[in-house]
């Protein structure tokens, strides 16, 4: 801001304070957001927008008002709720100051204060009483908000995760203003974020209930519309989030997807919403404590946390897809998968010993269903621990991943973080321990009675015999330690893995806290507990991990507390970090169960221990979609679901729907029978083989949207919402979704169907397998025989696809196809990103090809838009077919760089308007189809 508007503002406020008129200011400032300060008058609150004073408490009317609250014993909820915000939350306290570069300023707050100076209410104590408020202007589209105490550094209340943001300069394009809300007398600070193209308000915080305290933040939000999205990991039936007073918590916990309304396996404070003219935006709060988010029928949010600072950045979009990439801009763009990791995938943890395992690898070849990586999980182990092999069951299976690994199938491994304490015998926790590399208690005082007085390790009990302490992957020496034991274990066993799942990192804990009770502490008890701790038996943050008062970090300088719902983030960071040392110049991949904002960067994620039900068939979709919007696309659940037998027609169903996850991986539990496809060869691995031959024809289009998620973000599964966003259907459809814009795919869901009720969103459609033109849009219903999933290709995009093979390794030596859709001006347009599949960093050294395709006026152009020799591995690649649909009539020459083909190399159905081209192009040159 200009020096006049410092005095501007400061003569105003003074104005406010001396004359109590109520004063509304615009204040523009050339070439930055618009920061007003407006008049207004603070409403009571209605019954809609209520926030609760002490959830959890079920507060009586004397308890509630005795706090200072309100009571109110005719609506359900809340029935305690926070009065209005004249008796608390903060005040302007100073004049607006420029942070460098005009890139956004700060605003000194207080506390507010009664009439006699003495302080307000507070709900759970600790308030702070001067608080800086702060605004940063990254770019046109991107903005952060944050308020933390007046004497703290705000840097060292940050996570400790990297973020990827620049400051940009801001240009005339700036898509929003910031206007601080005063009123006369004093009254409460509030502060909006407006779109500038509408006015739409995306950011509001006038609902009250600022609270800025050691252990407990809150603040509450305006929402322009109902359309809410996001926030995980948990489960839920809708994608579109119920506004009716729900509350979510967010904090990493060992929790299979069962049940509804809790928190599971990962921590993701980030929330999409869609605006009344179709424009989107998103918000992320940065901060790794445990919290909870409440949904208000305002509608509105409310955002709890125990400690940290409120720092929300706010991406001003305007279409869905540009959100998800602004916002990998700040977490970091997402890890590039090698090309196997797109092959399906089998696994099973109770596979007895190697010729078990064999056998499932055997008859899934046996009936020709592609197959790219097997895994073993923990049963491969001696006696469940990391690092080892069983001797009796699994001696040979080195022998094995060798032997199979000749036909193209590539093997991944499970590792857990928590290691047995055995100090003889077992050398990985030895070197550990010599080491210090494991997670050690707050204070020794806290420690089990009996354990050593040298030994402050804090231990739990996972899946070894004996108690397990657990690595700390904020410290060098762990992550070094980590990388070395992964080496040794893979050059000592001669085990050739290619992949490293990891689990339990929430990290999960058998036994509540430790093998005792967690010490009483303000930590594992805080004032507000949130959501997080009354799911459980204990009520206590501790519950199914380890204990809050546990320190991490280089120097101890992180609780437990702080950073819980880290633990899978910096073990997956470390595991990537480990396998690039090892697995020389190849690209490798990690999946791993717990993750948090930015976790993209290294992991992909299944969604967990889910069930063999109809209903989480469906809700991994939700799932599915949900991650993507986290920046966190390589995603998928177990297909046939983890826990309970599966039914044969489901698991039938399930494979079609699987064939299209992002991660296609079939997995489940000892307890439950066998359920990989070839155990139904006449329906569930015949229908799950044309399904997965579907997906192996189109990897290279799939490849291609990773490709552009690594470099310039965005999803790769998205819902029909980004793709229509001012279409009001189609932000509720959560039964299908698409791959990138041009794949529409709507599964069955329901026992019994043999039609699905689908929505074809008003544009140009076509049949995938007949290559017609759909007819009727909108709701209408479509047949679905036993082996057959409905599959749409939308107008205007051209698919590179490949001829399909029983693995990756053999289809990428095929020739290549092109699906070519028409939209009504009889022009598409696509690209093919392509690179030798493995080897690592091949986009920043640039050994990669990008071809591009364009149909336009009855031209299609071919060219080589990025072309490197290394990227073919010395193969001459063809591309052969090109189907285009719904092309308009029979052309009577085509002619391929002004040379005219022989009719045979082309031919046209007129029922179906298909034309197909069959000609061998080298995908190393440019080319030019003419059509006459």
């Amino acid at each position: 801001m200009k020096k006049w508007t410092k005095i501007l503002i400061s003569v105003i406020l003074l104005a406010i304070v001396v004359t109590a008129i109520v004063l509304p200011i615009v204040l523009p400032v050339e070439n930055e957001p618009n920061t007003t300060t407006e008049a207004t008058t603070v409403a009571p609150n209605p019954t809609n927008n209520r926030i609760e004073c002490y959830p959890f408490q079920n507060m009586a009317k004397g308890n509630c008002t005795s706090a200072g609250c309100l009571w109110d014993s005719k609506n359900q909820h809340p029935n305690c709720y926070l009065p209005d915000s004249s008796v608390y939350g903060y005040e302007i306290n100073g004049t607006v100051t420029d942070l460098p570069n005009q890139m956004g300023f700060t605003l000194d707050l207080r506390r507010r204060r009664a009439a006699d100076d003495s302080t307000t209410f507070s709900l759970y104590g600790g308030d702070f009483d001067q608080v800086t408020f702060e605004v940063n202007y990254y770019s046109d589209s991107t903005l952060g908000l944050r308020f933390y105490p007046k004497d703290a550094n705000a840097s060292e209340l940050r996570p400790p995760v990297a973020l990827t943001l620049t400051e940009t300069p801001l240009t005339d394009n700036v898509h929003y203003e910031t206007r601080i809300v005063s009123s006369e007398n004093g009254e409460p600070f509030n502060v909006q974020i407006i779109r500038k193209s509408s006015q739409a308000v995306i950011f509001d915080t006038s609902l009250g209930g600022l609270t800025i305290a050691e252990q407990f933040l809150m603040i509450s939000t305006k929402l322009p519309t109902r359309y809410l999205y996001g926030f995980g990991e948990n489960t839920h039936d809708n994608l579109l989030h119920d506004m009716r007073y729900k509350m979510w918590p967010i904090f990493s916990r060992g929790q299979a997807p069962g049940m509804r309304d809790i928190n599971v396996y990962g921590a993701q404070p980030f929330y999409m919403a869609s605006e009344e003219d179709g424009s989107s935006h998103g918000v992320f709060l940065f901060n790794s404590h445990a919290m909870d988010v409440t949904t208000m029928p305002y509608p509105g949010l409310t955002f709890r946390a125990i400690g940290g600072m409120l720092e929300f950045f706010v991406f001003l979009g305007p279409e869905p897809e540009s959100v998800v990439k602004q916002y990998s801009d700040v977490i970091g763009k997402t890890f590039m998968p090698p090309y196997f990791a797109l092959g399906f995938q089998l696994s099973r943890w109770g596979y007895r010993n190697t010729s078990n395992l064999k056998d499932a690898v055997d008859r899934t070849r046996d009936l020709e269903i592609p197959h790219d990586v097997q895994y073993a999980d923990i049963d491969y182990m001696d006696a469940r621990k990391d690092f080892t092999i069983d001797p009796v069951n699994f001696g040979d299976l080195p022998a094995l991943v060798d032997e199979v690994k000749k036909d193209g199938l590539r093997f991944g491994i499970i590792l857990d973080p928590a290691i047995a304490h055995e100090r003889t015998g077992y050398l990985p926790f030895r070197r550990g321990d010599n080491n210090k590399v494991f997670v050690q208690w707050a204070n020794s005082s806290y420690k089990p009675e009996g354990q050593a007085a040298n030994d402050n390790n804090l231990y739990g009990r996972v899946w070894p015999i004996r108690e397990t302490a657990f690595p700390d992957f904020f410290k060098t020496k762990t992550k070094q330690w980590w990388t070395e034991e992964i080496r040794i274990f893979r050059e000592e066993q001669k085990l050739n893995f290619d992949i490293l799942w990891i689990d339990m990192n929430e990290p999960s804990n058998f036994l509540t806290g430790t093998l005792l009770q967690c010490p009483t502490n303000r930590w594992d008890d805080p004032p507000y507990g949130t959501m997080a701790a009354h799911v459980g038996a204990t009520g206590r943050l501790s519950e199914k991990t380890i204990c809050m008062a546990s320190n991490f970090g280089e120097n101890d300088e992180f609780l437990h507390y702080e950073v819980h719902s880290l633990y899978g983030y910096s073990h997956a960071m470390a595991t990537q970090s480990a396998l690039r040392q090892i697995l020389t110049g190849k690209r490798s991949m990690v999946l791993s169960r717990s993750t948090f904002a930015g976790s993209g960067k290294y992991a992909g994620h299944w969604l967990g221990d889910n069930y063999s039900t109809w209903n989480q068939m469906a809700n991994s979709i939700i799932g599915m979609i949900e991650f993507n919007m986290f920046n966190i696309p390589y995603v998928g659940p177990d297909i046939c679901g983890f826990n309970l037998n599966t039914e044969e027609e489901m698991c039938e169903r399930w494979m079609e729907l699987g064939a299209f996850y992002p991660f296609s991986r079939n997995h489940n539990s000892f307890i439950f029978k066998d359920q990989d496809p070839a155990q139904w060869p006449d329906t569930v691995a015949v229908s799950g083989r044309k399904a997965l031959n579907i997906r192996y024809r189109l990897l290279p289009y799939l490849y291609t949207l990773f490709y552009d998620s690594h470099t310039i973000g965005g999803t790769v599964v998205r819902p029909l919402y980004h793709e229509y966003p001012k279409d009001i259907s189609a932000r509720s459809i959560d039964k299908q979704f698409m791959w990138g814009p041009a794949l529409l795919i709507s599964p069955v869901l329901e026992q019994g169907k043999l039609s699905v009720d689908v929505y074809i969103p008003d544009d140009v459609w076509y049949d995938y397998y007949t290559g017609e033109r759909i007819e009727v849009l909108g709701k209408t219903n479509l047949s679905a025989p036993r082996d057959h999933i409905n599959l749409h290709l939308r107008g205007g995009y051209i698919l590179p696809a490949q001829k399909p093979a029983l693995n990756t390794m053999l289809s990428r030596q095929n020739n290549f196809e092109l699906l070519v859709p028409l939209n009504d001006q009889n022009s598409a347009s696509g690209k093919m990103f392509w690179d030798d599949g493995e080897s690592f960093n091949t986009i920043e050294d640039g050994l990669y090809q990008i071809n591009t395709f364009e149909l336009k006026a009855d031209t299609l152009t071919i060219k080589v838009e990025k072309v490197s020799n290394k990227s073919w591995s010395g193969i001459t690649q063809l591309l052969d077919t090109i189907q285009f649909m719904g092309w308009s009539k029979n052309p009577t020459s085509v002619a391929v760089n002004g040379v005219i083909l022989g009719k045979d190399s082309y031919s046209y159905n007129e029922t179906n308007q298909n034309l197909f081209l069959f000609y061998e192009f080298n995908m190393n040159d440019d080319f030019v189809v003419e059509f006459q």
